[in-house]
């Protein structure tokens, strides 16, 4: 690989890690930090109030014993690493969160987040189908967090942090287009990389800059290349993949396939807001909960999709079976953090070998 290229890729890769220096560092100047649960919080508010929203959902088994002192053993491993990492106050980012907001999208989480309460302040957003509900909701967040932390929401600074954002989702969108019709440029984990690490540089110039870079980098590379051949496209879709990256899906790269991965339940929503109708209304549209099958469809249809590896958490309270009625392969896969990784790749190499894949 080129070394600029893979000098990138190792930059973000290590982000979430250095992130932490930078969260000190923000608390330390007098910023307000909000810990996010869930895809569908607008983070663009937050942004606008000068409050730094950051994903806080656990990635890994590590502090899930911990968790089972306090819910239910039998509940999902991501709710429960997550709900660790703050009761043994190990994640610096939970730590220095002045806030916690999620979503109502899953029942666990919601109750998670309200248990935090008195641990942490806690703020709950309902998914609306509708865009006056949406509206509604976040004028009554943007109220709360005005009265919180005494500050004032700016509608150009607003539509300024829209613009800012709107343009990081398009470069993110440009490098997922260009992996998934040249899939030998790097691996299906360094999409993930790129995609997950990115969401910890918390200034938006900055984040700009680096995927931009990262991008025109990928594009000198790909004029370099005389690599002709299509690969065959794959969907791992449910459970936040960040979590799996380096013991299942870096495990599954290749270059005759392009893997693609969407989490339902965290990460960050990559719709682009209309700016040029009511920022509220804009807000809604981008953040309305998609139906599950609605969204299937659409990225199958985008990107080609073939087949799809959907893994859920065991015991997760939202696992659908819409990918079952999508007319192509499916492979339905049940895990935990610290499960047997090597059995769950094993069980998808031969799944794909199947579909004549790899």
């Amino acid at each position: 690989m080129n070394i600029k290229l893979r000098n990138q890729l190792e930059e973000l890769e290590e982000m979430r890690h250095n992130a932490f220096i930078t969260a000190l560092e923000l608390k330390s100047s007098g910023k307000h930090i909000a810990g996010i649960y869930g895809v569908n919080v607008p983070r663009e508010i937050l942004w606008a109030l000068d409050i730094i929203p950051i994903n806080i959902f656990g990635i890994d088994g590590s502090n899930i014993e911990a968790a089972e002192g306090y819910i239910d053993k039998q509940g999902c491993s991501l709710v429960k690493a997550s709900y660790g990492y703050i009761v043994t106050d190990k994640c610096p980012f939970s730590h220095f969160a002045d806030i916690i907001i999620g979503t109502d999208y899953c029942h666990e989480k919601k109750r998670m987040i309200q248990m935090l309460d008195g641990l942490k302040q806690v703020y709950i957003l309902n998914e609306n189908t509708s865009e006056s509900s949406a509206i509604s909701e976040y004028k009554d967040l943007v109220y709360f967090l005005q009265q919180r932390f005494n500050v004032m929401l700016c509608e150009d600074r607003l539509k300024d942090i829209v613009k800012k954002n709107n343009t990081a989702v398009r470069l993110i969108q440009e490098i997922t287009d260009i992996y998934i019709e040249h899939p030998y440029i790097m691996g299906s984990d360094d999409l993930i990389s790129i995609v997950y690490g990115s969401q910890f540089i918390f200034d938006l110039d900055e984040r700009i800059n680096k995927i931009y870079q990262l991008k025109e980098t990928l594009k000198r590379l790909l004029a370099e290349s005389s690599v002709n051949f299509s690969a065959r496209r794959i969907l791992i879709t449910g459970a936040p993949v960040a979590g799996f990256k380096d013991e299942v899906v870096k495990q599954l790269s290749s270059p005759d396939i392009a893997i693609l991965s969407q989490s339902y339940c965290e990460g960050e929503n990559y719709n682009i807001i209309n700016e040029e109708c009511d920022l509220y209304l804009g807000l809604a549209q981008k953040y309305i909960s998609e139906g599950r099958t609605s969204h299937l469809d659409r990225i199958i249809k985008k990107y080609n999709i073939e087949v799809i590896v959907h893994m859920t958490f065991k015991r997760c309270c939202l696992m659908d079976r819409e990918y079952e009625n999508t007319n192509i392969p499916c492979l339905h896969i049940t895990a935990d953090y610290n499960d047997d990784y090597e059995n769950i790749v094993m069980r998808i190499k031969e799944f794909l070998n199947k579909q004549i894949l790899i």
